[in-house]
């Protein structure tokens, strides 16, 4: 069983986590032949891969009740990628990684916000990037293909000194996006990391990087979303110091600064004089510090305390030239105790103090029955929270033209309180040696009480472009059932194959419930994949994948099942004393497949792509 560190904080076999997860390593995101993270993400059971255009590619836990991500806890080397400026996406900071950079994912699948707080209401995906140290001197690649794809990376690496290594990484991805939508990308990437290991009890890491992005948006037809190219921009810094006091203590102290800039300007269809301006900058600070440490026989724990602030400055998105947004400070503590060699508990709780929701706490105990080293039973329950971002507070959206106010669409009053996610779930982990395989079952209840989404009331005054203004409130929530599973068997030398199943049924419990206003997830997906080595060193992956019908927002955009099949074959070889590598991928072999807006026939396009590696 590999180890992990997601779940609890603390290092465990995964037999032994309490919870269902995922492992995605760096062979595996290579063989599957992505280009972006979230396309690696159709591999995890329950994740949906889409997104409202194809400039702005979304993975997400039971997508689309989690249309940006803001549920779901996306760290990279442990720094929060959350958006500051709108609604706390995370999709774009997703983005601030290429997949030649990451040493393996990590994905907690349901509630944990007992270990991180706000907003690890779905799930944890963690993205651990390679060391300096396991880099190549030097790597170049080079991507060409249907759909505008044109991808570029350079890495670096060495050392400096004997104590410290580094790698430099830059990167350049082009393509025209979905079918019938104005959504054309480039984005550059640049990204570094230090290692440093001063002395044998102490480690080092730090990283920084930035990435830009230009992205097609809008729609010739609107008046408040028309045709336009949005810029953005991010940048972060991030550092982890850890001291190894022995084999069963460690202090970790981390801290990490991240800046989300975004230009999305376009002139008033009706008054070509008044902008329509959703741009801004968001900045946020991270600062934690814990302790690993065992408390006797059977017993160990991790504690720690931490402070997160979060604002955004956009006149556009709050009528202000001032900022908006909300400082937390919070504990927590996870502690695992090994009653027998059988049997070994898991409790968990994190509190946070937020300046705008207030004092909020998320417990789990969870029990593992370890029936043998290869047979683990697992059961649980968890509450977790998801606090709601600056705009959802404070959001105020105007439209002004010689400093006389046209029109008005949002107006937050402020009334608006954190959602709450009560969790159960059952699940089984088993490891058949003789035959290769290994089954991770997770079935689970969960009750969403408080859930926000957005509202009209009217306003006390008229104005020439205004009816009405929108909203968040909490309203009832949901109930969803479900049941998923992965299964990864080798059945000969040469291949394996990865089967994901998830079924679930979700109720709304909303008083005011609308069939047709209301999202829903699919309520089956499956994904198959085979990875098999051929002769002469040739590689070929096949993965297919079926989701069922599912809705967005509204039953106009109500998506049929869809099947997408992506075939790769590469062939790695030498180039003098170099490391090179060819392939071929082809993705959505069977054709276009419909996707977010079926009512602008916007379509996932079937396209393929070359792409040459080399390594010294």
């Amino acid at each position: 069983m590999p180890n992990v560190l997601t779940a609890s904080r603390l290092k465990q076999p995964l037999n032994e986590a309490p919870g269902a997860m995922t492992v995605v390593d760096r062979k595996t995101i290579r063989l599957s032949g992505a280009r972006t993270l979230a396309d690696v993400m159709r591999l995890v059971p329950g994740y949906i891969s889409s997104g409202w255009n194809g400039a702005n590619p979304l993975a997400a836990y039971h997508l689309p009740l989690d249309d940006y991500g803001s549920r779901n806890l996306v760290l990279i080397d442990g720094r929060p990628v959350y958006s500051s400026l709108y609604l706390g996406d995370t999709h774009r900071g997703m983005m601030d990684v290429m997949l030649e950079d990451i040493e393996r994912i990590e994905v907690l699948r349901g509630a944990n916000s007992a270990a991180y707080g706000a907003n690890a209401m779905f799930g944890v995906i963690n993205i651990i990037t390679r060391h300096s140290a396991d880099v190549p001197t030097a790597e170049v690649s080079a991507t060409s293909g249907s759909n505008g794809i044109d991808d570029h990376r350079v890495q670096l690496g060495g050392r400096l000194g004997k104590d410290a290594t580094f790698r430099i990484s830059a990167g350049d991805q082009r393509d025209w996006g979905y079918l019938n939508a104005h959504d054309d990308m480039h984005l550059s990437v640049l990204d570094s990391r230090l290692d440093f290991k001063p002395t044998e009890a102490d480690d080092i890491m730090m990283s920084a990087g930035i990435s830009y992005l230009l992205a097609g948006e809008g729609f010739a037809d609107s008046l408040t979303n028309p045709l336009r190219t949005i810029q953005s921009k991010d940048t972060y810094l991030n550092a982890r110091w850890q001291h190894q006091v022995s084999d069963t203590d460690q202090w970790q102290l981390s801290l990490s600064y991240m800046e989300d800039w975004k230009q999305d300007r376009a002139p008033f269809a009706l008054v070509p004089e008044v902008s329509i301006d959703f741009g801004g900058i968001g900045f946020s600070n991270n600062l934690e510090l814990q302790r690993k440490t065992s408390l006797g026989d059977g017993l160990r724990a991790v504690v720690g305390a931490g402070y997160r602030e979060a604002q955004g400055r956009s006149k556009a998105l709050y009528s202000t030239t001032g900022t908006e947004g909300f400082h937390e400070e919070r504990v927590f503590g996870t502690i695992e105790w090994r009653a027998t060699p059988h049997w070994l508990f898991n409790g968990g709780l994190f509190i946070g103090e937020h300046s705008l929701a207030g004092t909020y706490a998320a417990p789990r105990l969870m029990a593992n029955w370890l029936i043998s080293p290869e047979h683990t039973l697992r059961a649980g329950v968890t509450q977790s929270v998801r606090t709601p971002s600056p705009f959802e507070y404070a959001g105020d959206v105007r439209y002004e033209f010689n400093g006389m106010l046209l029109g008005e669409t949002w107006k937050a009053r402020g009334g608006v309180k954190p959602e709450r996610l009560n969790s159960q779930e059952i699940g089984y982990l088993g490891r058949f040696a003789a035959s290769q395989l290994t089954l991770d079952v997770r079935a689970y209840h969960e009750q969403m009480k408080s859930f926000i989404r957005n509202t009209s009331y009217n306003n006390d005054f008229k104005l020439p472009f205004t009816t009405g203004l929108s909203d968040y409130e909490n309203f009832q929530g949901f109930d969803l059932v479900g049941i998923e599973y992965q299964m990864r068997w080798k059945p000969v030398s040469s291949g394996e194959l990865w089967l994901n199943q998830s079924f679930e049924h979700l109720n709304w419990d909303f008083s005011d419930f609308n069939r047709d206003k209301e999202r829903f997830p699919p309520e089956h997906a499956t994904t198959i994949a085979w990875f098999q080595q051929l002769p002469a060193g040739m590689e070929l992956s096949v993965i297919h994948q079926v989701t069922g019908s599912m809705t967005w927002r509204h039953t106009d955009n109500w998506i049929r099942a869809t099947h997408r099949t992506d075939v790769r074959l590469a062939y790695p070889f030498r180039l003098n004393n170099m490391r090179a590598e060819l392939s071929c991928t082809a993705q959505s072999v069977q054709g276009d497949q419909p996707t977010f807006l079926t009512s602008r026939q916007f379509m996932v396009p079937r396209r393929s792509f070359v792409q040459f590696k080399l390594e010294i």
